[in-house]
């Protein structure tokens, strides 16, 4: 009789320790992964106000579209040049990695707190998170006495619908803009009379917790399915601005796998999307006027 019992009640501690180390990994993974998130919300932040602030300093004809100031040859010296979004360890001018940064335009020294390491190529890549693109146009690289560029790129899909996963390109650094259908605000003659304003993409992507779709209900099915992995379905919409990559290890799992760096996970034996947000952050300023 005593010999049952022990047994009864070693089963019953088994579940209940399965239970509670179940919220625990839950409540440790959140923990972990939404410190994460308010870092890089606070990252993304400062180097938006300090993209702001310059582009509003810098003396550009009063005519220059956000276009025309990120491809002006000043900016991208001193304040961002999106060919340092990606940073080739093996081609750093024989720099040690944080002189190499440090003589990159600050924009992008901000926002290499955020890359992350990547073999792609048989290169070792420190890389913006998104999807790596090869870069099509040589000529548009920087001048020749700035840090060698990598020769890849960085694009942000944002997600528009699921089944089947249809998604449009973002840039890392893109304009605000004051409406459909009216002149570039940055332009000095335009209604708003010049603001740099100035959104920069970060798609946070969890290494923890899985992606499931939105539910309608409350509370919501904790047994629900998560979003598969699956990249032969994904229907993208518009131009990245490079070469998309082949996928080099389709079955690889990796916080930012897979061709659109969208991610794959090693879950509820599935192969399913990490949680996914793609965080910005927004900074205006007044053009100053020049003469």
């Amino acid at each position: 009789m005593a010999t049952r019992l022990h047994r009864g009640r070693s089963g019953q501690v088994l579940v209940e320790f399965a239970i509670i180390a179940l919220v625990l990994y839950f409540l440790l993974a959140a923990t972990l992964e939404f410190g994460r998130a308010f870092y890089a919300n606070q990252t993304i932040q400062q180097a938006v106000d300090i993209a702001a602030r310059e582009l509003s300093r810098t003396p550009l004809p009063p005519t220059a579209t956000f276009k025309d100031a990120l491809a002006d040859r000043q900016v991208r010296r001193r304040i961002f040049d999106k060919h340092y979004l990606v940073i080739d360890l093996d081609n750093i001018g024989g720099d040690e990695l944080m002189t190499f940064v440090g003589k990159l335009p600050v924009v992008n020294q901000q926002l290499y707190l955020l890359m992350v390491f990547e073999n792609v190529e048989g290169k070792r890549l420190l890389r913006y998170p998104g999807a790596l693109l090869s870069d099509n146009d040589a000529s548009d690289n920087p001048d020749a006495d700035m840090p060698p560029v990598s020769g890849y790129l960085v694009s942000i899909p944002i997600v528009d619908g699921l089944d089947p996963t249809t998604y449009r390109w973002a840039e890392v650094v893109e304009p605000i803009r004051a409406g459909e259908g009216r002149a570039d605000p940055f332009h000095l003659l335009s209604k708003e009379g010049g603001i740099a304003g100035v959104r920069i993409n970060y798609p946070f992507q969890a290494a923890t917790l899985s992606a499931f779709p939105k539910q309608d209900k409350w509370p919501p099915d904790p047994t629900g399915f998560p979003i598969k992995a699956d990249d032969g379905a994904v229907t993208p919409a518009g131009d990245p601005g490079g070469t998309l990559l082949p996928d080099s290890d389709p079955g690889s799992a990796g916080t930012y796998a897979g061709p659109y760096g969208l991610g794959r996970q090693l879950a509820f034996g599935k192969v399913v999307r990490p949680f996914r947000r793609v965080l910005t952050g927004q900074a205006i300023q007044r053009r100053e006027v020049f003469e």
